[in-house]
């Protein structure tokens, strides 16, 4: 439960600072103060809605990004699977983009996302490729914190098994112990 709590505020500080790095974080307004005016046709042509990202469009390509990854990190199993099944075939920016999918996804999936992102983040437009790097950073940290889990996990479970093999061995000590004092008291 604490290592879910902690992945999950890891994943959300990765994807702030990610957004802040790439500067998609400026459109957002605090409470009381002017909301930017953006005209409907960016507001239609860069949020549009359930589209799947590529690499056209070169005024909308990180807006499109994130987008499409955060509805991959909101998005259920369900959102997930259809997405994915969207985005089949070899064109790189599809590949990248279910590496997305997959990176939010369930752990099973963050290994190929991994070689996804490793394969075909070359091919992304230079201004793309600063965002999925730290996207991928981001997931290999992840992998690592559920390894590093995994491995401490792996070592408790043998210390335990350590524990209860040495406490048999105490109690079968005692037990010895015991009759060997009850023999002595025994005996004149």
């Amino acid at each position: 439960m604490k290592g879910q709590r902690l992945l999950m505020r890891l994943a959300a500080g990765v994807l702030l600072s990610t957004l802040s790095a790439c500067g998609a974080l400026t459109n957002i307004t605090m409470p009381g103060s002017e909301p930017e005016v953006v005209s409907p046709s960016v507001r239609e042509s860069c949020y549009g809605a359930g589209d799947l990202p590529d690499f056209t469009g070169e005024d909308c390509l990180l807006d499109e990004w994130v987008a499409f990854a955060l509805q991959a990190q909101r998005g259920n199993s369900g959102w997930r699977e259809s997405t994915l099944l969207q985005l089949e075939g070899n064109r790189h920016d599809r590949r990248l983009a279910r590496a997305i999918v997959l990176s939010w996804g369930d752990e099973s999936g963050w290994e190929l996302a991994s070689d996804l992102y490793k394969a075909d983040l070359p091919t992304a437009p230079s201004r793309l490729q600063p965002l999925l790097r730290q996207w991928l950073n981001g997931l290999e940290e992840r992998r690592g914190l559920i390894a590093e889990r995994d491995k401490n996990d792996g070592a408790r479970r043998k210390l335990s098994a350590e524990n209860a093999q040495l406490t048999k061995k105490l109690e079968a000590l005692t037990a010895i112990e015991e009759s060997i004092n009850s023999r002595r008291q025994s005996t004149p």
